[in-house]
């Protein structure tokens, strides 16, 4: 299979913004597209606004909008036309006064003064408003209506950087108004039936449905993992909808819809949601706003910085993305950074020519069919400004310009494999539950924190042996889309649903591999303990019983995710934990928790001392492992103390049938399209490494950048990486 092509066969699009209001230089922004042209760009960002075209109810105006349009059209360039609803004018707050999203304490969110920067006018109105709703619709209708027709339009985006922010009622969130509540209500309906359903399932005692209510404290609740699925699945996924539907009503070539998340949020299944409403889906990257965690070992160099924005800022962030997006359908870097981060008066470094391009090689290596780079010139006010342009305020040229000019000449000559070709599906499936996100969410300590940096830990180790993995969705492992896996991993799935895990168990029985961590179902979905401490079916699927739990203190002096110690010793001292059986020779390291466990069927596989806390076990066709500790810790925390657990780790995959893409110290990724393959090679160290590596059958190397392919033979290759970097060739029949 392949990815349908945003626009044309042969076309991938890369492009740049330019134009959002307030501009103030809209005659500067006209002269800069030939400019753009002469660069390579074949595509440019246009982000409009409801409040500058719609001043007075009634009364659109496009032709500040239409001019750009009209100038890129006689340059051949497409345009990716962004619309900005939540900046809504000010005619719709006074008409309907309503509006507002409202806090769980009453307050409205109340900004008359709505600016582009910062956050595009989030959150803007409350959908739910349906005087609000029509309006939008009706504009965004004229919209598509009147700059339809202009055929250089290669995509709409309903949302850029999807979300509720700035937000300042914590947990809860929006949105607490009649008409949500009034949705909710109707939405709880549908799901349970009968008022005596949903009062059993959250244990509470509500005699008709209008007394029903979201929490409007902060406390573990239930009624919170229904009300949080609500806003972030159901509420955002519906707005997308109008949106996407307004536009498809009115514009006359249906040109694909799209929107696009902010940095993905690791452990949400929101975002499935999200992308399913368009045709495809895109993300932000910014790799140079944040670097690494807080509980991660210090980052000691440059080389370190880098290699952070390559696994994680660009390639995690991207495999998610692709993930929740789907296969066989476009993925877009919808905001790529282009300059140096701009926030108040913390100035970022600028981007070198070689981070642009090791980002965009990341980016491709992860399934990238489309780039725009914000933005071809630096930001102009306040928070940003001066920020995130491949260009100066002055100036016809720059480094980052001329790099990202040569990269997207580059990839504009592949421009039909690139626009087409996708990642072949892993083998190993990263399992992500809305469920269990919002369960930790809810639960004290935000210890949300914890469950995404367990997560992001598994990945990062997988990523260092070179092993791909897919991010998939609980929606999709009720679908069967599991079934395509080798191995399955449930980190830290303290809360878990047992009709969910039963088609994880089914997996198992039909041959998969499924690894779970500490305590599977300790909790069910809602927050309910249960006896046997596991998830109905656990036992069966493990071949083990809990034993005993205890806490783990950290290993190092300093604390970073461990709470406070309530009195001296609660918590058990640091654990290093022993292979037996098969695993004999291997070792890990225990972190946060550590369960004891009493096997039934199953094999022991890890000990702690005497104790089993490690367990293999045959069901059906396939094995069930459980891992009595939380693994993805140790990631990048403590690395000297952490030494086995990568080992340990490769041996029970390999043993399950996965084995890293490694070609002696490089990193493989491939994208596959008609018999043709792009290999990425990442060189994970700071040193260059050259690696002879065979070309598996094909006739044809070419080096896309013309830089590491350094030699190439009848039936192999040899590529040259620098430190810290990529390299991409290109292979055909």
């Amino acid at each position: 299979m392949s990815v349908k092509p945003v626009f044309g066969n042969g076309v991938f699009p890369f492009g740049t913004h330019v134009y959002r209001e307030p501009c103030l230089d809209l005659d500067g922004v006209l002269r800069d597209l030939p400019l753009l042209k002469q660069y390579g760009f074949n595509m440019i960002k246009i982000q409009e606004h409801w409040s500058a075209d719609e001043r007075r109810e009634g009364e659109c105006d496009f032709s500040r909008v239409e001019q750009v349009l009209r100038r890129a059209d006689e340059l051949d360039l497409g345009v990716y036309l962004g619309l900005t609803m939540e900046q809504a004018p000010a005619w719709v707050w006074r008409k309907f006064p309503d509006c507002h999203f409202v806090y769980s304490d009453g307050r409205r969110h109340n900004q008359p003064t709505q600016y582009t920067i910062p956050m595009d006018g989030k959150p803007g109105p409350c959908w739910d408003h349906p005087g609000v709703r029509e309006a939008a619709a009706r504009f965004i209708g004229e919209l598509a209506r009147r700059l339809g027709k202009y055929k250089n339009i290669w995509a709409w985006n309903t949302f850029q950087e999807i979300g509720f922010w700035p937000n300042t009622a914590g947990k809860l969130g929006f949105c607490y108004c009649p008409h949500t509540l009034a949705r909710f209500r109707e939405w709880l309906r549908e799901k349970y039936g009968t008022l005596e359903a949903l009062n059993a399932t959250w244990q509470i005692n509500y005699g008709n449905w209008d007394e029903v209510e979201p929490p409007c404290r902060e406390e573990p609740l239930a009624p919170f993992i229904d009300w949080r699925y609500f806003m972030d699945d159901v509420y955002l996924a519906r707005q997308l909808a109008f949106k996407t539907k307004a536009l498809k009503d009115k514009d006359p070539f249906q040109r694909p819809v799209f929107s696009h998340a902010d940095t993905p949020r690791v452990g949400s299944g929101a975002e499935w949601r999200w992308a399913r409403v368009g045709d495809f889906f895109g993300t932000s990257n910014y790799p140079k706003w944040n670097n690494g965690h807080p509980w991660d070992d210090p980052v000691a160099s440059e080389a370190g910085a880098l290699l952070n924005e390559i696994w994680e800022e660009m390639m995690l962030c991207t495999d998610l993305a692709r993930g929740n997006n789907g296969r066989d359908r476009a993925l877009w870097g919808a905001e790529f950074q282009g300059g140096p981060i701009s926030t108040s008066l913390h100035i970022g470094r600028k981007p070198t020519p070689n981070d642009l391009r090791v980002w965009v090689l990341a980016g491709l290596a992860c399934g990238m069919t489309g780039i725009s780079f914000w933005n071809h010139r630096v930001e102009r006010f306040w928070k940003e400004g001066n920020g995130f342009g491949l260009l100066d305020p002055l100036g016809d040229s720059s480094e980052r310009m001329e790099a990202v000019s040569r990269i997207g000449k580059a990839i504009q000559k592949h421009g039909e494999f690139f626009s087409q070709a996708q990642p072949p599906r892993a083998q190993v499936a990263l399992l992500v539950n809305e469920d269990t996100y919002h369960f930790f969410q809810a639960s004290n300590g935000d210890v949300i924190h914890h469950y995404r940096y367990n997560m992001r830990g598994w990945y990062a180790r997988l990523w260092r042996m070179g092993i791909a993995v897919d991010f998939l969705d609980a929606e999709e492992v009720i679908a069967g889309e599991l079934a395509h896996y080798q191995a399955a991993i449930l980190t830290m799935p303290l809360s878990l649903d047992g009709d969910y895990f039963a088609h994880l168990a089914k997996f198992v029985e039909a041959g998969g591999t499924l690894i779970a961590e500490a305590c599977p179902g300790r909790w069910d979905k809602y927050g309910w303990t249960t006896l046997e401490q596991m998830v109905d079916g656990g036992e069966e699927v493990f071949g083990a019983r809990q034993r005993e739990l205890a806490m783990v203190s950290e290993p190092g002096a300093e604390r970073r995710w461990m709470p406070d110690e309530r009195h001296f010793g609660e918590f058990d001292p640091p654990k290093p934990l022993t292979g037996c059986g098969e695993m004999a020779g291997r070792e890990a390291r225990a972190n946060f928790y550590l369960q004891s466990l009493k096997p039934t069927t199953g094999e022991a596989i890890l000990m702690n001392g005497d104790d089993v806390v490690g367990v293999r076990n045959r069901f059906g066709a396939g094995q069930g492992i459980l891992i009595g500790a939380f693994l993805g810790f140790g990631a990048k925390a403590y690395r000297e103390s952490d030494a086995g657990t990568d080992g340990f780790l490769e041996a029970l995959l390999r043993k399950a049938g996965v084995e890293g893409d490694c070609c002696g110290q490089l990193l493989r990724r491939r994208r596959e399209w008609r018999g043709r393959e792009a290999w990425f090679f990442v060189n994970p160290t700071p040193q260059a490494v050259t690696e002879r590596v065979s070309k598996d059958g094909f006739s044809k190397a070419r080096d896309l950048l013309g830089e590491g392919l350094i030699e190439e033979s009848a039936d192999a290759i040899s590529v040259r990486v620098e430190g810290t970097n990529l390299a991409c060739v290109l292979l055909s029949p």
